[in-house]
């Protein structure tokens, strides 16, 4: 439960003790991740673990779902984007510890001794987010076809004026 999750904690104690969250956030209480959204109505489902690996590294497992409503990048509309996701963190102290985590974890740079847990659900929601959200073809607002490239019958058929003719009208005139 959220009211469970500490509002501050240090990663490498959670680690330690072996906690594991879950619960729920509303979207508009993401600072960060409100301004990207169309609506910031709903919520974001999530677990947190934090545990020690085999070889007594500090990982934090977790696991976010969300609806966020985007702007699709092709018709301008409102549009629905499910996330999904699983990550898996490791906190660290500097670049050296993060450069030696083996590649399934994603590092955790530790900038101060403690964080807010629910900034992991947050940095997880806006990495989920795609450079330019678009919707699927058959759902989009706007008709992809008319904007397609002309077929290559299209393009053979039609005679281009060509940008030199003037130039080369003129050469002839000349001789």
């Amino acid at each position: 439960m959220l009211s469970q999750l500490p509002e501050q904690a240090d990663p490498l104690r959670l680690c330690e003790q072996g906690k594991d969250f879950a619960g729920r956030v509303a979207l508009r209480d993401f600072a960060r991740l409100a301004p990207l959204l169309t609506s910031s109505e709903g919520e974001a489902a999530f677990t947190l673990g934090f545990d020690k690996d085999g070889e007594g590294r500090a990982r934090i497992r977790g696991h976010v779902e969300a609806v966020l409503w985007l702007v699709c990048q092709r018709c301008m509309q409102p549009m629905r984007y499910p996330v999904n996701t699983d990550f898996l963190l490791s906190p660290v102290q500097g670049l050296g510890e993060a450069e030696s985590l083996p590649p399934e974890f994603d590092p955790l740079l530790l900038e101060e001794r403690s964080l807010h847990p629910v900034d992991l659900v947050e940095d997880e929601l806006i990495l989920a987010i795609p450079p330019a959200p678009l919707h699927p073809a058959s759902e989009c607002g706007l008709d992809v076809a008319a904007y397609s490239a002309p077929d290559d019958e299209d393009v053979a058929g039609s005679e281009k004026e060509n940008p030199f003719a003037v130039l080369q009208q003129m050469k002839r005139d000349s001789d």
